[in-house]
Parts: structure tokens; sequence; C-alpha cells
């Protein structure tokens, strides 16, 4: 009988506190000898692995003593995360390596792109448990941590030896620790094996995402969260050469790894690795594997695109990052379409993979080292062949976007430099003070690229995720190739922070400018100051100082006699908001306009406080509901009601005069439905984005249209083999495309300029409106920026509405086609939300003749 078979047939026999192999089962042989100082993970937890889920904390204390006994062994924390868990990280090496940490450190470095004059160990992380309800990971990680410290084998010691491996046990604590109470609350003995088992299936929004409900696989490109953040930090500290990462997939896969699709490779990272060091490691990945008679597959699903994969970024600066995903048990033991698999062997599997990295390290070390010099010679020499040679960018309407995008660079160790001079270019004048210059010959050239370029050249039509990912295009940034380095001024060298000025007292009226991305985050601190704040629907240019002061659309006005509280309170509220989000705030002694309206008309109108709620729960988006709730939470500060799908008919919905609805399943009671209604007519504002707004309009909530379906082709005859790749195709997988924005409605306030680049992963359609007005921003003829989108779906989006506000009796629905606040780095479109949501009871649609 094979191995695995003997193996299984065990674990289905054992009452479940008898299921554990011994810890020689999850390491490849031959094992041992061990140290018996160190105690295992079962003598530490007090259950044998692969029986119970390890929460994050004991894992943690068992790091810890892991520290405290052997000298091979240090533990650091170097984050932590929103609900204040720690993030360490383990680093195993000799006690020699141990004593030269800084020097080994500053040789690595050098050896990068020089020969050094010694043997430098090799640098290599071990990553898991990204996604929370991938459990074999962490659970692997331990028992690697505790292999990497106990093993005497001369294997073990000259890996030690020859490298400083770091262990990142848990790169999500969060969801770690919401999926593994629920697998513990739900643990039968004997183990329940039913896929319908309540341990296999959690509920919404389950524990793959962090905190706010983000796919932190998806943040080490654009690094929003504090656990991306900490771990770029310490990722640049020491540049490793491997990293991993390490996954679970649906049940009834086998195991992965690297090499992806070949026809999914970043085109701008150098092809000597995908077609070099990728499949020289595949070769031991397959050996170890081999042994164990455990089934797998390489070169199918997953690519290597994107940058913000855990197993890809290592890839821009000259590393190897592996992706590991093995059939996931969601438990403790399910079944299959063949065997059931066992929580003990997700385990063993991924344990058997991070050790065969570290194997694999050791025997291609030179080819690891040789690569990373030709990576930055090859770098240098594209560098000086390209005519690009920088990019300028700043928006010296928006401060604080700038601001933002110059510290995200900064994440990622790019040199970013202040300009000296005035510097014309591109039909605009990018100013000293307002404005950065990033020069393409640097070590984070790629990152550079993939900050900036708007298109790369693909050989595939199917995209495991997205397919642009332009910063420059998501924060709707001002920005220029330059055929030369202008004159640099001072490198940026920490994160910069708002420098407003200061401000005069006024007994007239302050101005804040609507430009700035922060005005939301001060409207909602003045008003729960206590303070009426009134918004302009018309230009106009006021006397500031003797200077004529333009003050656009959407101009924030604070009247300081018609205000609740005193003249001397309004003026430190006004100081507090403004040293808290940067906004500048305007003084005016008066309310005489040099031109236009004055500040006494009716066309500054008082902004209503946003009650808002969003509905959430089973059928509803976790991803797009998340990154509504972290935008206001932690952008804005501001509080929204989270409410769970199966209550929404038990709410008082006239505490709310906002409802967001994101995308999602919605089967509402038809009398639930016809309530909202009413309470939209009374006034109120529903905001719905993708299908969601589908939904809307199905449920008759407007006269706007969803755009009609092709029904002109005729149905080709095609092979069942090519379906995948046909259908796949069609996918809207993530592009960037570009609309026509009217920025005099109060959608488009604060926004300098009509075009506007705009995600789109979504397959809504929405007509334009037949009412003029309500349209507010429409994709362009030809809208595709950056990205692939099929030939079909590109002419369905030309023209058609990227954003409509439709009027229901008093009330009104702002319908977005996609979602403008994606992975919460779309800066330059977040800005049409946070308008709807705090403009939307003010929002008024002009009588039209004839309607």
């Amino acid at each position: 009988m094979p191995r695995l078979l003997r193996v299984l047939v065990l674990f289905l026999l054992l009452p479940a506190t008898l299921l554990a192999q011994t810890t020689n089962y999850f390491f490849p042989a031959p094992t041992g000898p061990f140290n018996a100082q160190i105690p295992t993970p079962e003598q530490f937890f007090g259950y044998p692995m692969g029986t119970h889920h390890t929460r994050h904390d004991q894992m943690v204390s068992y790091f810890r003593e892991l520290d405290r006994l052997s000298d091979r062994v240090t533990m650091q924390t170097f984050g932590q995360t929103y609900e204040y868990r720690p993030l360490v990280m383990l680093t195993v090496t000799s006690p020699a390596n141990h004593g030269r940490l800084e020097t080994i450190k500053k040789l690595h470095r050098q050896q990068a792109t020089q020969t050094v004059g010694e043997k430098v160990p090799l640098i290599v992380q071990l990553g898991y448990n990204v996604h929370g309800n991938e459990p074999s990971t962490m659970e692997a990680a331990i028992l690697t941590a505790y292999y990497l410290t106990a093993s005497d084998s001369p294997e073990t010691r000259q890996w030690l030896d020859d490298m400083v491996i770091f262990v990142d046990p848990c790169l999500n604590p969060d969801g770690r620790e919401r999926h593994t109470n629920w697998a513990n609350m739900h643990k039968a003995s004997p183990f329940v094996a039913d896929p319908l088992d309540r341990e296999h299936n959690e509920v919404w929004p389950g524990g793959r995402m962090n905190h706010y409900w983000f796919d932190l696989n998806r943040d080490w490109f654009v690094a929003i969260h504090p656990e991306s953040q900490a771990r770029l930090k310490f990722f640049h500290e020491w540049q490793p050469y491997v990293v991993t990462d390490h996954h679970e997939m649906g049940t009834n896969s086998t195991f992965y790894f690297d090499p992806g699709k070949n026809s999914s490779n970043n085109p701008i990272v150098p092809n000597a690795l995908y077609n070099g060091l990728y499949p020289k490691f595949a070769n031991h990945f397959a050996g170890a594997f081999d042994q164990l008679q455990s089934l797998y597959f390489t070169k199918e699903r997953f690519d290597k695109l994107y940058p913000g994969y855990g197993s890809d970024y290592v890839n821009f600066y000259g590393g190897i990052g592996f992706l590991f995903e093995q059939a996931s048990s969601r438990g403790h033991l399910q079944e299959t379409t063949t065997i059931p698999v066992t929580f003990a062997f997700t385990i063993r599997n991924h344990v058997v993979a991070g050790l065969t990295t570290l194997k694999g390290s050791i025997i291609e070390r030179n080819n690891l080292i040789a690569y990373r010099q030709e990576f930055y010679r090859t770098q240098a020499a594209e560098a000086k062949a390209s005519p690009v040679k920088a990019y300028v960018f700043g928006d010296p309407a928006d401060p604080t976007r700038t601001r933002e995008m110059v510290n995200m660079m900064l994440r990622h160790n790019i040199s970013v430099h202040e300009l000296v001079g005035d510097l014309p270019t591109g039909g605009r004048t990018y100013a000293k003070g307002t404005a950065f210059v990033v020069p393409t010959d640097q070590p984070a050239r790629l990152m550079v690229r993939s900050f900036f370029e708007k298109e790369i050249t693909y050989t595939d039509s199917l995209f495991y995720d997205a397919s642009a990912w332009s910063v420059a295009h998501a924060f709707n940034m001002p920005h220029a190739e330059l055929k030369a380095v202008p004159a640099l001024g001072t490198a940026v060298s920490g994160p910069l922070t708002s420098q407003p000025g200061s401000i005069a007292q006024s007994n007239y009226a302050y101005a804040l400018p609507a430009t700035d991305y922060n005005i939301h985050k001060a409207v909602f601190m003045l008003q729960q100051g206590g303070a009426i704040v009134q918004t302009a629907f018309t230009p106009y240019k006021a006397n500031l100082g003797g200077k004529s002061v333009s003050l656009g659309y959407g101009t924030m006005m604070i009247p300081v006699q018609q205000q609740y509280i005193r003249p001397d309170s309004l003026y430190r509220l006004v100081q507090r908001v403004s040293r808290q989000t940067g906004v500048s705030v305007m003084s005016l002694a008066t309310g005489l306009s040099t031109e236009g309206v004055d500040v006494g008309s009716s066309a500054n109108r008082t902004l209503t406080p946003t009650r808002a709620a969003m509905v959430v729960g089973p059928g509803v988006s976790p991803y797009e509901a998340g990154e509504v709730w972290h935008l206001l939470d932690q952008r804005v500060g501001m509080p929204i009601s989270k409410i769970d799908m199966g209550n929404l008919s038990r709410a008082n919905l006239s505490r709310y005069n906002t409802l967001v609805m994101v995308s999602g399943q919605y089967n509402l009671d038809p009398q639930l439905t016809a309530r909202i209604k009413a309470w939209v007519q009374q006034g109120n504002t529903l905001i719905t984005l993708k299908t969601a707004s589908e939904w809307a309009i199905r449920q008759g909530f407007t006269k706007e249209k969803l755009a009609k379906a092709d029904t002109t082709k005729t149905t080709l005859r095609l092979n069942y083999a090519d379906a995948e790749n046909v259908e796949g195709a069609k996918a809207i997988g993530g592009l960037i495309l570009g609309a026509d924005l009217d920025n005099t409605h109060p959608i488009g306030f604060g926004f300098s300029e009509r075009s506007l680049s705009m995600y789109r992963n979504g397959k809504t359609f929405l007509q334009p409106s037949q009412t003029p007005y309500n349209t507010v921003v429409q994709y362009t003829a030809s809208p595709k920026i950056g990205g692939y989108i099929a030939k079909d779906n590109l002419r369905k989006l030309g023209k058609s509405a990227a954003v409509l506000v439709a009027p229901e009796g008093a009330g009104r629905v702002v319908l977005f086609a996609d979602n403008p606040n994606f992975r919460a780095f779309w800066y330059g479109t977040n800005k049409l939300f946070l308008n709807a949501l705090f403009m939307g009871s003010i929002i008024t649609v002009p009588s039209v003749e004839g309607e």
C-alpha cells in the first residue's frame, strides 16, 4: 500500500486525539537527530499538529520560547495589525552569523552589484498565511521553525552556516484568528469530512481578508495597510534573494508550485528569471514531491504579472519569489473527488515546500547571486538606452494626493526628488514646491516603470487578476515623461506630512478649496465641531488680502455669524481642522466678490451632515464593502453603520440619509424594496456600485437604463477544449479607462480637469441618461488607457455612462458602473464617491422642457 494511502487510512480510523503522526511525519526523510532540549510543537501546545488549529498568540509564544532556548533563533516584532496583533519575524541562522548580522547585511547589499571578498550567507525569507483561512500555512511555519531550531543533521547545520533564514509565520493575523476560531469551534470528534458540514463553510465575510476585508496578497504593490507597510520596510532592509508565499486553494485540487503560466509572465522582468531560475527550482520541488508520492502541477492558472503578489514582488528587485498552493481541507478533514484530505497532509506539503526551497537555494546559490548582479547591470544599461530618463508629477491644487503618491513610492525604496525650478512640459508647467521628479536610472527602476507606465505588452488574454495598475493613473496625477533628467533637488528621505499655513481670524467667512483630497475629512470634522458648512455651486473670485483669488465649484464656505458656535470657537475649530487634515483655509474679510456671485449668494448651499449606512452580509462583496468602510474609517474619520442584509428589514431608515449598496446579489423582499424606494423619494440618497446599480434599475428605482445586449451576432461552433480560453478572454479582469467628467456637477466638485482615469473590472454597462444633466461621467469613445479588454466589451464601453445621478421623488440614486474605491489606492476617483456621500442631500436635477 502506498505511503500516502497508509497515512490516510490511519487518519480515518483513529479518534481525533490520536490522529497525529509523530513530528517526523511532517519532514522529508531522512530526519533528525533533533535536540531534545527544544520542545516540539506538540509538546508545547498540548495537541498533535493537524488535530487543532493553532491560535496566532500561541504561535507567538512558541516562537518566543524558541528564541529563549536556542542561540540559532531570535524573534522580533516588526509591526502591528489593525486589531493590535503583533507581526513577528523569526531569524534562524548559525550562532556565528547571529553575531555579525549587520556585517552580513552590508556585504549582502554590496554583493548585489559586485563581487565581495568572502562568502556571504544567502538571505531567504519564508512567508505564510497571507490569507487567514488558508491555515495549513502557519502550522507549516511552526513546524519549519522547529525543524531549523532543533535539527542537528549535517544538512541543517550547513543551511544555518550558509543562509540567514527569515520565517514570517503569519502575514494576516486578524484574518487568521477569525478562521481559527471558526474551525475550532465547529470541530467534531471524530472529524466530519462532509463538505457541507458547518466547519468547512465560514460565514460572511470569512477569514481570508484582513480587518477591513482587504486581500493582503494584492497589497504588496500599493501597501495601503499596516501589515504590508511593515513587511515592505523589513523586505527593503534585507532584500532577500528568495521569498516564498504559501497558500491554499480548492479542496479538489492537488499542489501547485512555480513556474506559472509562461504566457502571463511580467514582460518587464528579465526572461532569465522565468526561463532559467524557475525551471531549476521546479526540478528541486518535483523531486521532493515525487519522493512523497504527492500530486502537483505547474504552469497553469497562476500568473507572475502583478507586483502586488507576495510571490512576485521580489522579482522586481532581482530576486525570485515562489507561490505554493495546497488543496485545502478547510477544517480538519474533508472529502474530495478522490480520497479525503486531512489537515495534517496539507501542513506537511507546505513544510516540505519550504524546506526544499532552502535546499534548492543552497544548490542554486551561485545562480542566484549571478542573476541578481546581471539584473542590476541590465537595468542600468536599459535605463541609459531608454528615451525616458525621468518622470515629473504633482498637482498644485491637491497637495494631499501628491504627498500620498510620494509616500507610496518611498515604501518601495524609489528615489524621489523635489523639483528645483519650474518645468514646462507636456502642455503644463510643473512648479517648484508642488512637483517631484523620479529618475528612471535607479535600483528600483522596474517599480518606477510599474508606477507610471500605463500599458505593457501581453501575450495572453486570460488574467488571474488585474491587467493594469499604473499608480499615476490611479491617482489621476498630472505627470509627464522626461527625455532628460532635470536638475534634482533634495531627495525625499522620509514620509511627507502636511504643512498647512497660518490662518488669520476672520469676522466674516472662511473658505476651503474642494480640490484637496482631505476636504471631506475637513467638512466632517467641522460639522462634528458644530459648524455650518456651505458649498459653492458657482465659481467666483474673492478678495483675499487685496488679491483676487479664484474659488472653484465645490469650495467650502463657513460663514462666521450664521453659526450656533461663537466666532472664537469657530476660529479654533478651523485651525484644528486645517492642522489635522492639511487642508488650507482662506480668511475672507468681505462678502463682496471681485468677480461672479458674492459670498452671501444662494449659490452657496448648506450641507446636511451625512448619516450613512451600508448593506453588508451574505451575497454582498466583502472587498467593496471593506473598501468603503476603510475609506471612511481611516481617511475621513466618519462612522458608517454596517447593516447585515438579514437585519435591513428591521432598520429604521429614517435614522439615515444615505444608503450605500456595493456589488452583490440583493434578493430583497418586495416590501423592503418598496420601503427603500419610499425612503429615497422622501429626499434621501441611494448610492449603488456595479451589480447593485443593475439591481436598482431593474427594481424601478430610476428610469435610467442598462446597455442593451448585442443580439445581432450568430452563434459560432467552437471546440469544447477552447471554451476556457475563449470565454475567459471575455472577462474584464481589471483595466484603466478614460472618461469625461462634468466637474460642474456636485459629484464632480473638486476636480480641476474634466479628463479622468477610471478603473474597471466589472460588466455593468449603463446607458447615458436621456436627461442631459444626469450623466456625470461618461467613458470616451475609445476609452482604453491600459490593460486588456476584449474588443466586443471595448465597443460596448465606448460612450457608455460611468456615473449617473437619477432623481427619485425628492431624493436621488447615484449609480456607479464600477468601483471608484478599488483596493484603496484609486485616490483619483475616491472623491466621486465621497461627493456622493456628502453632496447627495443638495443635488437637484434641473427640469428639462418636455419631460
